[in-house]
């Protein structure tokens, strides 16, 4: 473990495949600078290191001095073998590893209070087996797999002893997955709050994570941005013609749309309306 005694900033530190959680994370670092003094957020994208090894080589250093580690979406082999033996080495030291969404080397490295994942045959790893659902994914399995996502931490809540770590992993899952701005401000607080040490923070409690549609649509000019009623969208008075957009959830709930919104807005100055769904994950087939 750390030695409290020398702490001066506190690091929280997530490796993930792209880097469209960056946005939400630089801004909610500065919203949290007054609560928390000394806290410092950041995001390492395992995508650029292939073309980048100053960027591989951020991840790695900031990793071996992290408080806190949040791992996901690391799946490809080369991303791994890149970086583990430092998540390895950080997992034994900071007060908080969590893996989730990645491969299970990266998941069984998942380390919260009384939560290990890396004892065989433990109570999480039967229940991520069930939340995996079908090895042939569909609308429907995806469906059902978020559901139970979102109902395990209510059941958890009213079991005392290991199951509060175990239910502290799926809440941080299920924060990361309703990527907003509100979602990762409040996944960091929560964490901080149950594992940070060392630190004389007036903790709030966080709230629970906001709930957003898998399937839904997107204008730049909505209010909030999302809405599942199609009449919702804005549309030229005679459109020439109707085109969809499919677009990927997380990118609309941290608000990385930029490139999205300029297609949006060169379509429209066309008169083409324009209908910008998306769907999590990689299948965009329920949009």
């Amino acid at each position: 473990m750390r030695d409290d005694s020398l702490i001066t900033s506190y690091r929280v530190v997530i490796v993930t495949l792209d880097a469209h959680a960056a946005g939400p994370a630089a801004r909610v670092e500065t919203q949290l600078a007054a609560e928390y003094p000394g806290l410092s957020v950041s995001v390492h994208s395992a995508a650029e290191w292939a073309e980048n090894e100053d960027a591989l080589e951020n991840a790695r250093a900031a990793v071996q001095q992290a408080d806190i580690v949040v791992a996901n979406l690391l799946f490809l082999e080369e991303h791994i073998n890149a970086i583990l033996p430092d998540l390895e080495e950080a997992r034994e030291r900071a007060d908080a590893f969590i893996g989730m969404i990645a491969d299970a080397q990266i998941v069984r490295l998942t380390k919260m209070g009384d939560l290990d994942m890396s004892k065989p045959a433990s109570t999480a790893m039967r229940l991520l087996k069930k939340l995996r659902g079908s090895s042939k994914p569909s609308g429907a399995s995806g469906e059902k797999q978020m559901k139970l996502l979102r109902r395990l931490p209510r059941i958890l809540k009213f079991i005392p002893g290991k199951a509060q770590d175990l239910r502290a992993w799926f809440l941080t899952m299920q924060y990361w997955l309703g990527g907003s701005d509100d979602n990762i401000e409040e996944m960091l607080r929560f964490l901080l709050g149950r594992y940070a040490t060392g630190q004389s923070w007036d903790v709030q409690i966080a709230k629970a994570p906001i709930d957003y549609p898998d399937v839904g649509l997107y204008h730049p000019d909505l209010k909030g941005r999302i809405t599942t009623n199609i009449d919702d969208l804005p549309k030229p008075a005679k459109p020439v013609a109707t085109v969809g957009l499919l677009m990927m959830r997380s990118y609309v709930l941290a608000s990385d749309t930029a490139h999205y919104d300029a297609v949006i807005r060169s379509l429209e100055a066309k008169g083409v309306r324009c209908l910008p769904a998306f769907a999590g994950g990689l299948d965009g087939r329920p949009a």
